[in-house]
């Protein structure tokens, strides 16, 4: 039984990355948190692949790749199960038990079928690529429902072209799927500039796009154009710049004290620093101001980063952020949610009880529980 388990979830992954040449089928499984048949495992047949049918099925994937200035991607992928009954528990403890016992099962069959992508993406782009250091861990968290979390990590050489200093990411996955539940975020360098997104991503960081599903990327897409900003000064110039500028500063006070022979400027302190040694002593000021700042806004937050959020999770969190009630127009729009897909989360939750709805005029209204009698 754990087996079949096993190798079902480890294909999950391999199907999410294998794009339509080159997916493997998946062994077909029951209920969400019953143990898969014996021997449905992966069949190396040329068949299109079902969605995420495994023995512990996945409510949030993530897959994420950090792409560094010569192209080269650091990869994770996470899968998220929600810990929220006797059988699901149990299903992905039994797989945790495997990954710490024979880890190398997963890796090897999970690198097995991320070659052969590796592969096709190498023919298809006409770059030379390689997949190294396979890992996979087994963890539970707390976001802040319980969480069991199977994420393997790879590096993928040559992922993204690069063109001079620019970079052009995004041509190893073209016409890649995301089902419902799996969202894709790609990275650069935070010191580069964004040149171009496409498709419009749903949220954008400080060098990061992510598209959540369902989304059918088109034969060229996704496509991300970043450059170094600034003219393309790398960090290592910036800072010998800085390093100039402090010496400047120093050599035209000695060079003034010099001149006056007296050892002070204009500018200094009553206790003697000079103009340049105060200078240095408010950029240590401001420095230390920001980094308090800094530790004030990130402290604190028990929140779940929205990209490991389901559709349903993101409704909560809003009608929550607007006082207990929401129209439900309004989520359509926060999230660029059709009117028909509005209404499919919205009916989900309702009929979890997550939820409850009534009109206000011609608008229908989206409360808590709690809320819908005020």
């Amino acid at each position: 039984m754990r087996d079949a388990s096993r190798g079902a979830v480890v294909s999950v992954a391999v199907v999410l990355l294998c794009l339509s040449a080159v997916g493997p089928v998946v062994g077909a499984a029951g209920e969400r948190g019953s143990p898969a048949p014996a021997g449905q495992g992966v069949a190396a047949q040329a068949q299109p692949p079902p969605a995420f049918q495994s023995a512990v099925d996945p409510d949030v994937v993530v897959m994420r790749a950090a792409v560094d200035g010569n192209g080269t991607a650091a990869w994770t992928v996470e899968f998220r199960v929600r810990l929220d009954d006797e059988n699901t528990t149990a299903a992905f403890e039994s797989v945790q038990a495997d990954v710490r016992e024979n880890a190398s099962a997963f890796t090897s069959q999970f690198a097995t079928g991320m070659a052969r992508t590796v592969g096709s993406a190498e023919n298809r782009t006409g770059r030379e690529m390689a997949l190294e250091g396979v890992r996979v861990d087994a963890t539970t968290e707390q976001l802040p429902q319980e969480y069991g979390v199977l994420t393997y990590r790879f590096t993928w050489t040559n992922f993204a072209a690069t063109d001079g200093e620019r970079l052009r990411i995004g041509d190893s996955l073209s016409g890649l799927f995301l089902d419902r539940e799996s969202s894709l975020v790609l990275s650069w360098p935070t010191d580069y500039g964004t040149e171009s997104v496409t498709p419009d991503p749903d949220e954008t960081g400080n060098g990061s796009a992510t598209w959540r599903g369902p989304a059918d990327f088109g034969s060229n897409e996704p496509r991300v154009v970043a450059a170094p900003a600034g003219g393309g000064l790398p960090t290592t110039a910036l800072a010998a710049l800085a390093v100039l500028l402090v010496a400047a500063v120093a050599g035209g006070g000695w060079l003034y004290r010099s001149r006056t022979g007296d050892g002070t400027e204009p500018g200094a302190s009553d206790d003697g620093a000079t103009g340049a040694t105060a200078v240095a002593e408010s950029a240590d000021d401001d420095a230390g101001e920001a980094a308090d700042d800094s530790e004030g806004a990130d402290g604190g937050s028990d929140e779940p980063p929205e990209e490991l959020l389901s559709n349903e999770e993101r409704v909560i969190r809003l009608v929550k952020d607007n006082g207990g009630r929401i129209k439900q127009q309004r989520i359509a729009s926060e999230f660029d949610w059709t009117d028909a897909k509005t209404s499919q989360v919205v009916g989900t939750l309702r009929e979890e009880d997550a939820v409850e709805t009534f009109r206000i005029g011609r608008e229908n209204v989206v409360a808590l529980p709690e809320e819908s009698d005020l």
